[in-house]
């Protein structure tokens, strides 16, 4: 390989945020590199930040990096801006436009690292299904709609449901415990009228169930209360240390483990390097039910 490469690994959101998802992904990257060789560099980013610091840090000298997109927007201002400066792999995340992009990309690694979404959203589907045999009505609290990741999980949790259920949703305006409290008290409000005999909150990250959740206890005794008070909460990332003891203990009934991918983002470039192995357009990894 040489020279030691460099890695500039971007993730989505704020050191601060409570996004345990990102902090795990931070957290194998660091991993990866110090076990393959790579000198990896972290920061956080979100919206359109997220391109200027990709275009500061590519200027500076960058053999790659390593992102997850806050939009399909940023993801097509990305693919403009770096081609044919550096290596790009992009995390949880898919558009039309990187096929294009890959076509005159040059000399340069390009690929992306995702999870299956649309497969988390048909596992939650399938657990909703089996805790309402006999179909029902469920609210999905999505992570923001401009996320390709958002989009393949809500399509997905349809799928998985099939007939006889009734699929309500919000969207919150990021992934977090805020964002989800924030979009379960703006539905209820505007839509109470069709809570009633809501029996299951799918939402798309643990972070977005547990704000859901603490919604649902703020509410002040009524019968609008009542009829999402006993709703079973399901979430999605099942990380080390949050999400999986909240399955445990029984805060949430149940979980998608998605695993961290930022390593194999970076074990592919390795190869890359070392062997002339492309880096594939688009790899996949399998997300779990939890429990099992």
């Amino acid at each position: 390989m040489g020279e030691q490469k460099t890695v500039f690994v971007l993730l989505l959101g704020t050191r601060d945020s409570g996004d345990r998802y990102q902090a795990l992904q931070e957290e194998v990257a660091i991993a990866a590199g110090r076990r393959l060789g790579l000198r990896v560099e972290t920061a956080y980013a979100a919206g359109f930040d997220q391109l200027r610091l990709l275009k500061r840090r590519a200027s500076e000298g960058l053999d790659a990096a390593v992102f997850e997109p806050a939009s399909v927007s940023t993801l097509g201002f990305v693919l403009r801006e770096l081609r044919g400066r550096t290596g790009l792999v992009m995390l949880n995340a898919w558009d039309a436009a990187i096929e294009e992009a890959a076509a005159g990309w040059g000399a340069h690694p390009l690929g992306t690292v995702s999870t299956d979404h649309a497969r988390i959203g048909r596992i939650q589907g399938e657990q909703a299904r089996a805790l309402m045999p006999a179909g029902g009505k469920l609210l999905c609290v999505t992570g923001p709609q401009r996320s390709s990741a958002a989009r393949e999980r809500l399509d997905g949790l349809r799928a998985g449901l099939g007939n006889g259920y009734e699929v309500l949703d919000t969207e919150a305006g990021d992934w977090s415990e805020k964002g989800g409290e924030t979009a379960f008290g703006d539905w209820l409000r505007v839509f109470s009228p069709r809570g009633s005999g809501v029996a299951v909150v799918a939402a798309q990250s643990d972070e977005l169930a547990m704000g859901a959740r603490r919604a649902i206890q703020a509410l002040p005794p009524s019968p609008k209360a009542d009829a999402v008070r006993g709703a079973l909460l399901l979430g999605v990332d099942a990380c080390p240390g949050y999400g999986k003891e909240l399955v445990d203990a029984g805060t949430l009934t149940a979980s998608v483990q998605m695993p961290a991918n930022a390593d194999v983002a970076l074990e592919s470039l390795h190869r890359s390097w070392t062997r002339g192995t492309p880096v594939p357009l688009r790899t996949l990894t399998e997300p779990l039910p939890y429990p099992r």
